[in-house]
Formats: C-alpha cells, structure tokens, sequence
C-alpha cells in the first residue's frame, strides 16, 4: 500500500520541486521510503509502505532496459502463481509491482483481465509516449487527475497531492456538493471540484498527446441460472477460504478488524484457521450501540489476541475537524471517526488488516434498504389500509422481529405503489436533505440526485439494488472512508469479500439465496454456522455508524456548531441561507451533522466558485 503521484508534461524535470511536494504530501501513505523517475516527458513519483519484498521492491520500477515504468498503490493477491506462468520475463525482484509490468511487457493495455487484488496504477511507456493507468474493479484504491495550468497531466492517489503541486486551482461542484448533502458523500464518478477529476473502478485511462481516452474494462457479472442453496454453499466456502488465505500473504504482521458483526466475525473465523496467532481489534460505543460483548464471543471462539478501544478515550471535536483535512472532500459518515481511530490502534501491532467491508454489498445486508425492496417485489395482497392497520396493532406487545416485519412490508408496498422498477425505488432511498428541503435551503438550484445511471442490465430483482451500491455507495463511502482512515495511519485494509473470484461468484447468484422475507445474508449464515456462535449467526445489522445526536451534544462539539453554523459570514453561507439554516442547525439530528462537517471542510479549505446557477 503506497502513494503513488505523478506529472506528464514536457520537460517534466522542469517539475521536481512540484513533484516532491505531492510525494511529501502522501508520505503518511508511505512512510518506509520515497522515490522519483524522470523520463523525457513524464515523472513518477512514489510514497512506500512496505508489505511484500521488502528488500527489492522499491518504486518508481522499472522493465530493464528503462523503456518502461511503473508507480503503483495496491496489493495483487495471487501474484506468485501469475508470476510462475510469466515464463518469458526475467524476474529481477519478489514483488507483485513487477508482475504488473510483465504483464504490460505481454498484454499492454489489456493488462487488467489477467490481474486480480486492489490497485492503482500508473505506467508511462517511453517508447509510444503514452501514460497508461488502471483502477481495481471496486475501487479500493483511489486515482485523481486533473489537467494544470500548462497542459500538465497530473495524478495522484490523493486530492491534496493535486493541490500541493501549485498547478491546479480547484472549482467548487455544485453537483457534488448536492451529492454530499442527501447522501453524506461525492459520487464515486466525481470530485467535490470541477476541475479535478476520479478515475471509476473498474477503468482504464490513456494519454497520449495530450489527450485522455477512458474505458470500462470489467463489467458487474450477471445473474446467473438457478442453483441450489446447497450446492451454492459449498463453492462459496471455497471461493472466501481461498480470498482469506491469498490475502493472509505479506512479509509484515497481518491481523483483523472484528466488530462483532456477521461479515467480520466470518473473516476472522476463517483467518484464524490460517494463521494461529491472529491479532483482532474492536471499537466499542459508550452507550447500547456497543458490539463489544458479540467481538469478545468471536474473538474467545477463535482463539485471537484480541484488544479493545473506547470511544470515551477521545476528544471527539478535535477528531471532527482533523478528518477534514484526512479526506479532502466534505464527507459526513460518522463511522469515519472510530475506523480512524481503530486503524490507529492497530498500526500500533500490525501493518496489515483483514476487514468484512463488502458483504453487505454482495449479500444482502442492509435491512433498512433491501427488505423493503423485497416487500415490494414480493408484497403479497396486502392492501396498503389493512397492511398499516397490523402495523401499528403489532408495535404494542409483539415481538420486535415481527413488527420489522410488517413495517418493511408497508414500506415494500407504498415503494410498489410509486416506482415502476427497483432501480428507481432504491435510488429513492436514504437521502438525508430531500429535494425540496435543497430547494427551500441552497441559494442555487439545485440538480436533483439521481443514481440511475448504472452500467449493468438491470433484471428489476433485487440484484439490481446491491449492484447500485457496489456501483455507488461502496466506492463512494465505504471504501474512501477505510482508505483514508487507514493510510492516515499507515495502515493497509484488505477485503476478502471483494476478491475478484468470490465477488463474482457472490453477484452472480439468485437473489433468493442472498434475502428471503426478514432475512438476510442467507447463503452465508448457512454456510458458517458451524464456525460462529449462534449469537451472531443470528444477528441482524447493526452496523458502525457513530451516536451523532449524543456526540453533537458534547461541549466541545457544541463550540464547533457556535463557531462554524452560527457565523453568517462563513463560507457555507455564501450557498445555504443562513436564515434557513437555523432550524437544521436547532435539530440536532444528522442533517445538522452534515452541515457541520461541510461547513469545517469548507473553511479549512481553498477553492473558486465559476456560478451560483
């Protein structure tokens, strides 16, 4: 896991002092050493944590006769076996970086079909002039660029990188800040600037000549034909021991996030069969939304090191303004927080760390959206009247279990009654500022968000819902926010869920096997009830989200809210009425946090502003 920079221009040694600045900017990315190649047109710059080949796997890397180099950010599991069948390429290292090379020695820009793992990568080829880069399916692994004020091409693994060479003067988007606003994060597409951009997962870039050319190169698999719960277990076991296993390999100490949830409670099991020494690392909330008790069952069963940290630990106003400068983009999930602090914890024993983030994704797992999206295709003749009659006769006396039940049957037939598809009826889903409160709060108009754009066949099943989120929510949210929290520590994150082979697999099924009625993750409850405690085989999602309303009553955080939302001449201000903002500022719920965040962001932060459309 490293930072990976770099500036394609003429003269490109004319570009040191900028270059060294980005790599400087990036070093708590890579701490363990830095380096820089120049080429006539074109300089790569790098930030190194070491994790395999310790010795020899210095970059920039470069072919033999240094007609080629490579900056790369990431890790390719599997490497050794696509090394060995690479017979016609002269090894001189033990990292994956120069198996990345080979295969662009073999395949050029067609690279990517032959190489698994999280990665972002950057290879100028001296000989056509060309900067080829790559982005990993899901995004793990984050690529900006932007143009400079010269024509230069500049790329960077993070937005601060961009912004510290001196040669981009950022724009806000509109578009973006609309984004963040109903869903707490920039679209995975964008930048919150005009004029810096994000390569997607799953693409490709060329330059040449000073133009940029982009592609798709992998596409979300399809539902596949019908097959049995049985027959389905046994391959998915396979596929995920083997993801957890290739992502155990590093010459460094590798552990596990365990939070007492399915997904990681899963990882953890069967790391644990791997390696018998496991370190496991828990966050724990002061008040009911603690896990901890589930993370000590898991970690008892399997035998781990494990170790704990509190939330009451921490001055939680302090952390708040520092993620704005870890993130560079306004981004309000509160998770972010305790994933920066556990990530730090962890560095303190380990350089590697095995998480669940993903299944939820693959399998089904957020109830508050999915459940209803099966209700809704799956509703029965409940009439909406007698429907919401049981509903409120169940809230008093019944089982909680079955009044969710019936409330995310309610919520699947007023969803049934209003959108055509389960595309449009999932994209509706969890917005924090409704249209129209953006309409009575922005001083600009608005474009209203919406996530239907999608690169896959939709077959109007559920399947279409969790191919959204991998599409939108995954890299937008939950893979930018374990990034920077863990590389602000130095830390590498690796998702066994998210490996090519299983996550295929796990798309490719019948949604039938993934949710049924209330329940959810069905394939992989069914296929480790063996290895976890009943406890947590049953449990719902409860998820890593932080106690907002509780932290924004904190002293420290109220003197945040006084100096960042009760100023009228603050920045935010000059794109939200002051006076309209009063009543989100009063509600203390988690629109005012988002107006918090946006507002610390915006002030620790320079930029243009091109309208007010």
């Amino acid at each position: 896991m490293c930072g990976i920079v770099g500036i394609a221009a003429k003269n490109s040694k004319n570009y040191g002092e900028q270059l060294d600045r980005a790599v400087v900017s990036l070093r708590h990315r890579g701490p363990d050493g830095h380096g820089a190649h120049y080429f006539n047109n074109c300089v790569l710059g790098h930030a190194r944590l070491s994790i395999v080949d310790l010795s020899t796997g210095d970059q920039p890397m470069l072919l033999p006769d240094k007609s080629v180099g490579i900056t790369f950010n990431g890790e390719i599991y599997g490497f050794k076996a696509i090394k060995d069948k690479l017979v016609d390429y002269a090894f001189k290292t033990t990292s994956d970086t120069e198996v990345i090379l080979a295969l662009y020695q073999k395949y050029g820009s067609g690279l990517t079909e032959h190489l698994p793992g999280m990665f972002a990568f950057a290879i100028w080829d001296e000989n056509k002039q060309e900067l080829y880069c790559a982005r990993d399916r899901f995004g793990e692994k984050p690529f900006y660029y932007a143009f400079g004020k010269n024509g230069e091409f500049i790329f960077a693994s993070e937005i601060k990188a961009i912004l510290t060479t001196g040669l981009i003067n950022p724009v806000l988007d509109f578009d973006s800040l609309t984004h963040y606003l109903q869903r707490l994060y920039v679209h995975p597409t964008k930048t919150i600037y005009k004029n810096i951009f994000t390569l997607p997962p799953a693409h490709a870039l060329s330059l040449k000549n000073g133009n940029i050319s982009t592609w798709r190169y992998w596409q979300l698999p399809i539902t596949g034909p019908e097959v049995s719960m049985n027959e389905a277990v046994e391959q998915f076991k396979t596929l995920l021991d083997q993801a957890v296993a290739k992502q155990l390999v590093a010459d460094v100490p590798v552990s596990a996030f365990l939070s007492g949830g399915l997904d990681s409670s899963t990882i953890v099991a069967l790391a644990s069969k791997h390696k018998s020494d496991l370190m496991t690392f828990s966050f724990g909330f002061d008040d009911s939304l603690s896990e901890l008790p589930f993370a000590r069952e898991a970690a008892t069963l399997n035998k781990t090191q494990h170790t704990e940290l509190f939330e009451s630990d921490y001055d939680i106003a302090d952390l708040l303004v520092k993620m704005q400068d870890i993130y560079d983009e306004p981004f309000a999930d509160s998770s972010n927080i305790p994933t920066y602090l556990i990530s730090k914890l962890a560095r303190q024993h380990s350089i590697v760390v095995l998480t669940g983030d993903g299944g939820d994704e693959l399998l089904g797992g957020y109830r508050n959206w999915y459940q209803p999206l099966y209700f809704m295709k799956n509703g029965g003749d409940y009439s909406l009247a007698k429907l919401f009659t049981r509903t409120l006769i169940t809230s008093f006396g019944m089982m909680s279990r079955n009044r969710r039940q019936y409330w995310y049957r309610y919520l699947g037939l007023k969803l049934n009654h209003k959108f055509d598809s389960v595309v449009f009826a999932h994209n509706s889903q969890n917005s924090y500022f409704s249209d129209s409160d953006l309409n009575d709060l922005l001083k600009f108009t608005p474009n209203a968000v919406r996530e239907t754009a999608i690169s896959f066949t939709a077959d109007d099943t559920l399947n279409d819902a969790m191919k959204m989120d991998l599409e939108n929510y995954m890299p937008g949210d939950i893979l930018v926010k374990i990034d920077r929290a863990a590389m602000a520590n130095s830390l590498e994150l690796r998702a066994p869920f998210l490996d090519v082979d299983f996550a295929s697999y796990c798309i490719s099924l019948p949604d039938k096997l993934k949710i049924m009625g209330d329940n959810d993750k069905l394939i992989l409850r069914q296929a480790f009830a063996e290895s976890l405690p009943a406890t947590i085989r049953n449990r719902g999602k409860q998820g890593f989200g932080a106690p907002v309303k509780k932290w924004l009553n904190y002293t420290e955080v109220k003197s945040l809210i006084n100096n960042y939302l009760d100023n009228p001449n603050g920045k935010i201000y000059n794109f939200i009425s002051f006076e309209r903002s009063r009543r989100y500022r009063r509600i203390n719920n988690y629109q005012t946090w988002i107006l918090l965040v946006l507002s610390i962001w915006m002030e620790k932060h320079d930029f243009s502003i091109s309208d007010l459309r």
